[in-house]
């Protein structure tokens, strides 16, 4: 006799507590609180460390990964030891412990990792759950996490990271774009990885039944990290686009800097936790014809999910696992190339086109949700007398 998906034990890890909306951009929340329709029993785990052998192991780990070579300013060594430390092996295994700990007594049908740092740590089936391999990270941007990893610490990291995949009963991957890396750069048979997709984290409600005015071009880019998500492309791309469609505008929300340009309106950072913020931000979804975000490097972009659920067509990256959270509801360009970005920006402002997208991109969105995610994780596990009838199926 089948089991109902409503009998399952599950546990998630997130390094930081699953249940803190702060943490990685409060998508682990999102995921914790779907697979908690989903499943009758899900343990939050955070594999972060307790203090104390969280700085025993960072100290062990960027001792053993520093160079006398690389002394630089005492600043800029210390954030480059942190980072070492952070991706040793010392550290890493005293995260799986941490989570072993936790862990300790419990009976479970599965664990899911977000993220694919260590092996699995129990002996229960382990799934594997990210927006961007490791491999992916150092090839694709500069980021700040990964200054002063020596190639050394680079290879033993994804070493370990193949180590987890490997131990895993399937690799879950947000986009078609890390899937294609676990595969191609860790070896992993095709077979064992699965693109669940993504969700919204702050479903804009009440936008279905509005009539949107679609005639003048209203564009939006939302950002905190404005050099990363390529702000200043979006400025100049407008202004020539502001010179042949002199109603156009475009609204900024995020970490932009004082912008003085004509059409051009900023809100600085909208805080989710706000109720006023929230609105506002609606109101802004509710307005705009088209969403802007053609990022240096975007490694899936849940706010193009956001705006596809408001019925908006996007701009995204070529770089990073936008092109599925796009589909057919928008444009990918290279982030490096202005007519790219411009051209498409003009296609936009075509009224007949951003509707038409728009709808496309509100279609598209149904598969992005959380709850399909939580389901198509509980199929990755593969338990044989689990009844998924109706569970969302793979991407």
């Amino acid at each position: 006799m089948n089991r109902s998906p409503d009998s399952l034990a599950l546990g998630m890890t997130t390094i930081g507590d699953p249940d803190d909306p702060t943490v990685s951009s409060g998508w682990p929340t999102s995921l914790l609180g779907a697979l908690r329709e989903v499943a009758g029993d899900v343990m939050a785990i955070s594999d972060a460390p307790d203090r104390r052998s969280a700085r025993m192991a960072l100290a062990t780990g960027a001792l053993l990964g520093w160079r006398p070579s690389r002394l630089e300013d005492f600043r800029a060594c210390k954030i480059k030891l942190h980072n070492i430390g952070q991706s040793s092996d010392p550290y890493v295994a005293a995260r799986a412990r941490a989570a072993s700990i936790q862990l300790a007594g419990r009976t479970l049908d599965g664990l899911i990792q977000n993220g694919a740092d260590y092996r699995n740590p129990t002996e229960y089936p382990m799934v594997t759950f990210q927006d961007s391999t490791f491999t992916q990270a150092v090839r694709a941007y500069p980021w700040a996490h990964l200054r002063g990893l020596s190639q050394r610490n680079i290879d033993g990291f994804a070493q370990r990271q193949c180590e987890a995949y490997e131990s895993a009963v399937a690799c879950c991957a947000g986009t078609h774009w890390v899937a294609d890396s676990i595969i191609s750069d860790y070896g992993i048979p095709a077979s064992k990885v699965q693109v669940v997709g993504l969700g919204a984290n702050h479903q804009v409600i009440g936008l279905e039944a509005r009539e949107r005015e679609w005639s003048r071009p209203r564009f939006l880019f939302v950002g905190v990290d404005w050099e990363r998500k390529n702000g200043h492309a979006v400025l100049d791309a407008f202004a020539k686009v502001h010179d042949q469609h002199s109603d156009a505008t475009l609204d900024l929300v995020g970490g932009h800097p004082r912008v003085v340009l004509e059409g051009v309106t900023g809100y600085g950072p909208l805080a989710m936790d706000d109720a006023t913020s929230r609105n506002q931000l609606a109101e802004l979804y509710g307005r705009a014809t088209a969403f802007v975000m053609p990022s240096l490097h975007e490694p899936s972009g849940t706010v193009i999910i956001e705006a596809a659920a408001a019925g908006i067509p996007s701009i995204g990256s070529s770089n990073g696992g936008a092109e599925t959270c796009i589909g057919d509801g928008g444009y990918v360009v290279d982030p490096t190339e202005p007519q790219e970005i411009l051209d498409a920006m003009l296609e936009l402002c075509n009224p007949d086109t951003a509707q038409r997208l728009g709808e496309l991109a509100r279609e598209h969105a149904k598969l992005f949700t959380w709850r399909k995610v939580a389901e198509r994780l509980v199929r990755a596990f593969g338990i044989p007398d689990v009844d998924l009838t109706g569970y969302a199926e793979f991407l």
